[in-house]
């Protein structure tokens, strides 16, 4: 476990390059793993100190389990706390150069695979995914202040785990049974991009029956400021209908929007599409793509952020 939370920040730090030292907590402020820059101890010291004056405030404005995302100065540093579940709270100490959103990006996906890694789920993927990556470079690293609101949809086959990537998003949890979405189901989350930026990300389900809903899903696709596309991992075909989705996407909205392949149930062990398959189709219509677990929940908050931050960058 140790070794793969060191993992994990070491790889964060490579790739926010203003950071200075990193440290992973619990919510009483024990340090359990922690990374300096060029073995500079006293940093980790400061994110100690730091910590000590802030977890009261903490407990008081978001309680033992609430998610929060807060980036202060500090002198002449730039302090991210960030945590993503009940377990743990990631803080990082950058140079004052280091943009927000960078920090705000790479924390809130760090923090999510910390949560996954502290609960005993296994295979989680220490990598940080190209989209996240992108997501980093987005606005030139500047959040516009204000509340907005954003329309998205998901497209799919049936049985792609649509509805399950929204309910483990919206409400963090996951059921094995399964309904077919008739028609549509729309959702609402909050989507906390900043400590003064907030869009309202209204979710579209939209039904996978492809023959029976097709004269109906010109008006559900209307508005749509993103979508995804959703495949199951087990199942080539739904990677194939990809270029179907995409069509029926096109002759509905008739702005460009950003699509991102959710290649889902990427838990499952009888995988039948690679992510090299998925990057393939991605490139072909230049889309991003991301791996997703709704049963672990791996990467699906990361991909909910994309399409809310591309929402901000078209502003």
């Amino acid at each position: 476990m140790q070794d793969l939370l060191n993992t994990l920040i070491k790889n964060y730090m490579d790739e926010v390059k203003g950071a200075l030292a990193v440290t992973i907590c619990d919510r009483d402020g024990l340090i359990i793993a922690s990374q300096g820059g060029e073995g500079d101890d006293s940093l980790i010291g400061a994110i100690s100190a730091s910590l000590d004056s802030y977890i009261e405030r903490i407990k008081k404005e978001f309680g033992t389990e609430g998610n929060f995302l807060n980036i202060t100065a500090l002198g002449d540093k730039k302090l991210a706390y960030c945590s993503m579940g009940p377990n743990s709270i990631l803080t990082t100490i950058a140079d004052p150069s280091t943009p927000d959103v960078e920090l705000s990006v790479y924390s809130k996906h760090i923090a999510g695979k910390i949560e996954l890694l502290l609960e005993g789920k296994e295979n989680v993927s220490l990598e940080i995914p190209a989209i996240i990556k992108a997501l980093s470079k987005t606005r030139g690293g500047v959040l516009p202040k204000g509340v907005f609101s954003s329309k998205l949809i998901i497209t799919g086959d049936y049985q792609v785990g649509k509805t399950s990537l929204i309910r483990r998003y919206v409400e963090n949890r996951f059921e094995d049974s399964y309904i077919s979405t008739i028609g549509v189901e729309i959702s609402k989350k909050v989507l906390e991009v900043g400590d003064e930026t907030k869009i309202n990300l209204i979710i579209w389900d939209i039904g996978g029956q492809i023959a029976q809903m097709a004269p109906y899903r010109a008006r559900f696709y209307n508005g749509a400021n993103a979508a995804f596309i959703v495949l199951d991992r087990t199942r080539h075909k739904t990677l194939e209908d990809v270029e179907m989705w995409y069509n029926d996407i096109k002759k509905s909205v008739d702005k460009k929007i950003p699509v991102v392949i959710v290649g889902n149930k990427s838990d499952i062990e009888t995988i039948t599409v690679s992510e090299e398959d998925i990057q393939k189709m991605a490139n072909k219509f230049g889309f991003h793509y991301i791996l997703t677990s709704c049963l672990t929940g791996e990467n699906v908050n990361d991909a909910f952020l994309y399409v809310g931050l591309k929402y901000l960058e078209n502003l």
